[in-house]
């Protein structure tokens, strides 16, 4: 446990899930500056035309979760689910959130949501979306 300082709690120590989260988010900002961020479900999302991506810290690893992940080639099987469009990755270590596979996956969901128009949960185009 932190020890307490004269002058109150001792500063808050970043933990490795959070350096690995901070690692990923250089990597999307590194390959699409232009992502916005929107919060669904309560969450935070990297959005352009439609949603991209969401990276969940938890507590020993961070998950980035890729909105239309049943899309992406994953030569490398990192990918892990089964539904109808989403996949995640899990992430343990920076060396790992850093890997040029996970950098492929990051930049093929991208390249996917600047390829396509606007899906709604039915999957026709709709109108672009705006920032809240």
């Amino acid at each position: 446990m932190p020890s307490r300082s004269r002058n109150g709690p001792a500063p808050r120590v970043e933990t490795s899930a959070e350096r690995i989260e901070a690692s990923v988010r250089e990597l999307v900002r590194a390959v699409a500056p232009e992502l916005r961020t929107e919060r669904r479900w309560g969450r935070p999302w990297y959005a352009g035309t439609d949603l991209v991506l969401r990276l969940g810290e938890f507590g020993r690893h961070v998950g980035v979760e890729f909105w239309r992940g049943a899309s992406l080639a994953d030569p490398h099987h990192r990918l892990e689910g089964t539904g109808p469009n989403l996949r995640h990755v899990t992430l343990r270590s920076i060396r790992e959130a850093t890997a040029p596979p996970v950098l492929e996956l990051i930049r093929e969901a991208v390249d996917l949501d600047r390829a396509g128009p606007v899906r709604t949960r039915s999957g026709e185009a709709a109108a672009p979306m705006r920032e809240p």
